[in-house]
């Protein structure tokens, strides 16, 4: 299933038009027409964008239990009923979200968190330096480990390069953007705290 739907529920929530949500997110109202009908699917940035604008937190996205028929983009099972609080969720029913360029989240946990995301993230290979795509900037403080491959991380003003093993902690407002320039794909978990709901 796709995020669109979820996305253009909140927003006629809101009363926004989609002019409106287009100029908040500095992208053109055609590209939102198309992500929420599913046409296109938006970048790492343009999805923090628009949860910010359209004041949603990401698990909103993932938890197809939520809002009814409309969710993520998955192949896999759903997920489980888990209000049962059993701990488990098995990998084949991890809810995930499968943005541009190849990035893909999947949620670690059975249900979604109060204040918190736990991600298994992948970053496709031999993506190049992403100089056109804005910079991500959100509340909350991030952690990550690098499990596979290596990514290429900017924080403010400073690059790295991240490897197996690497771990990175930061606070989410200042401008950050991930990408992978390897030959493998980079994957990571990740963590981020004190996402506001």
């Amino acid at each position: 299933m796709l995020i669109g739907p979820r996305l253009r529920d909140r927003r006629l929530e809101l009363g926004m038009t989609a002019r409106e949500l287009a100029r908040r997110v500095d992208c053109s109202p055609s590209l939102i027409s198309q992500v929420e009908r599913g046409r296109a699917v938006p970048s790492v940035s343009t999805l923090w964008a628009l949860v910010t604008a359209l004041r949603v937190s990401m698990d909103a996205l993932f938890d197809p239990a939520q809002d009814g028929p409309a969710g993520v983009e998955d192949e896999t099972p759903a997920a489980e009923e888990t209000d049962d609080g059993r701990p488990v969720l098995r990998r084949n029913a991890r809810p995930r979200i499968t943005l541009e360029r190849g990035v893909v989240w999947e949620r670690l946990t059975a249900t979604a968190g109060k204040d918190v995301e736990f991600l298994e993230v992948c970053y496709g290979v031999g993506e190049r330096v992403p100089e056109a795509e804005h910079a991500i900037q959100h509340t909350g403080q991030e952690y990550a480990v690098i499990i596979e491959g290596a990514l290429s991380t900017q924080i403010g003003f400073d690059r790295y390069v991240l490897e197996v093993g690497d771990s990175l902690t930061f606070d989410s407002t200042i401008p950050h953007r991930f990408w992978n320039a390897g030959d493998v794909p980079a994957r990571a978990i990740w963590v981020i705290l004190n996402r506001p709901r």
